[in-house]
């Protein structure tokens, strides 16, 4: 292969489930903080509370979508996140090396990776998870409201703030800037899904070696 050959890291699925994150997730954390908040008036909230909705269905439709027409991507996509061995964990125990990067200008060896990272894994599980929660429970808040006793929808209102806020702060916080301080897969995740060999050997190595055994 030659050195500036590219391959294809991301699915057009993936990186279109990744849109409708983006498009979903995104503007249903921001106002999801604001209706926490609530620094504006009524019309203002009233705004933020629709435009929460409008987000929320967003990711929901994107997510049911993605796990009913492509099943064997989620199948796969499970077993990579859940899949840890002491390569993870010392990764983990490094921070992928980011620190030294970003902080101190300089870079040390880190395990080799697959197609994504330890911190990308991590990050799916609580994607996974967290997602799962504030689904259901926005769904009982918006939908099933009048139906359910009002124990459940207390519980349903504080377990949906605490989830949807703490994984707003993780993907605002670490996830997305880190994703665009890895230029090249930034671009891959959200344009033409696309990286270079050269990349792909230097971050990805075992997943590499997975693409060359199948020649």
């Amino acid at each position: 292969m030659e050195k500036d050959e590219k391959i294809l890291h991301h699915s057009l699925s993936v990186r279109l489930f990744h849109w409708s994150l983006v498009l979903g997730f995104l503007p249903a954390g921001f106002t999801g903080v604001l209706l926490f908040l609530r620094p504006f008036g009524d019309d203002m909230m009233h705004l933020a509370m629709q435009i929460h909705i409008a987000g929320a269905w967003i990711m929901t439709i994107g997510c049911v979508l993605f796990f009913v027409l492509c099943p064997g991507r989620v199948a796969r996509f499970w077993q990579e996140i859940f899949h840890w061995t002491k390569d993870d964990i010392d990764w983990m125990k490094v921070s992928g090396g980011y620190p030294h990067k970003i902080l101190l200008g300089r870079e040390i060896e880190v395990p080799p990776m697959g197609k994504i990272n330890s911190g990308q894994k991590l990050m799916g599980i609580m994607v996974f998870f967290g997602g799962f929660i504030i689904i259901i429970t926005g769904l009982v808040l918006y939908v099933a409201l009048p139906l359910v006793p009002k124990e459940i929808a207390w519980y349903a209102d504080k377990i949906h703030l605490i989830v949807g806020i703490a994984l707003f702060l993780c993907v605002v916080g670490g996830h997305i800037p880190l994703g665009i301080y890895n230029w090249p897969e930034f671009v891959s995740m959200f344009g033409s899904g696309l990286l270079s060999k050269k990349h792909a050997e230097k971050h990805h190595p075992l997943w590499m070696d997975e693409i060359e055994k199948v020649k």
